[in-house]
């Protein structure tokens, strides 16, 4: 009669863990880990630029708005000067000029009587807090910001180009 408790044959050779990885396994997935961080460095620069960029743009804006602060408080014309060439702002001939990032790119839409030279013009505030107005657009080689200058209250908007 047979037994059916009976054990049933047991190999000697050791089997494979269902659970672990092998070493090709691993060191595929060390190969496709160095290839995406290979990879990634162009997306991080292009986010350095990106916020250097609207870093320069929050610049001009700040600059602008001090010109205007400054002729409300001292009751005097205070005039905001841009040169488009040299990438650079400043308040009047006299102050040290605000460099830029040469990579930008700027215009300057300003009252003909505010025009300096070919590349350099200006937006005047007035101790009211009016302007002569303008508008003033900053481009990077991926997007472009426009800076107004609304000439009745002298308000500073940054907006997208369209």
């Amino acid at each position: 009669m047979t037994n059916p408790i009976a054990r049933q044959p047991t190999s000697t050779t050791p089997t494979a863990s269902p659970g672990g990885f092998s070493l090709i396994e691993l060191l595929i997935a060390l190969v496709l880990l160095v290839a995406a961080l290979a990879l990634a460095p162009p997306y991080f620069s292009k986010g350095l630029s990106t916020a250097e960029f609207k870093s320069s743009v929050r610049l001009v804006a700040a600059g602008l708005r001090s010109a205007q602060s400054q002729a409300i408080a001292r009751n005097q014309e205070k005039l905001f000067i841009l040169d488009v060439d040299k990438h650079q702002f400043s308040f009047g001939a006299k102050s040290p000029p605000t460099k830029l990032p040469s990579s930008l790119t700027l215009t300057l839409k300003t009252a003909e009587s505010e025009q300096i030279s070919e590349s350099e013009g200006g937006i005047r505030f007035f101790p009211d807090g009016s302007s002569t107005g303008g508008a003033i657009t900053v481009a990077s080689d991926t997007s472009a910001l426009n800076l107004s200058v609304d000439w009745i209250t002298g308000k500073v908007e940054i907006y997208e180009s369209e």
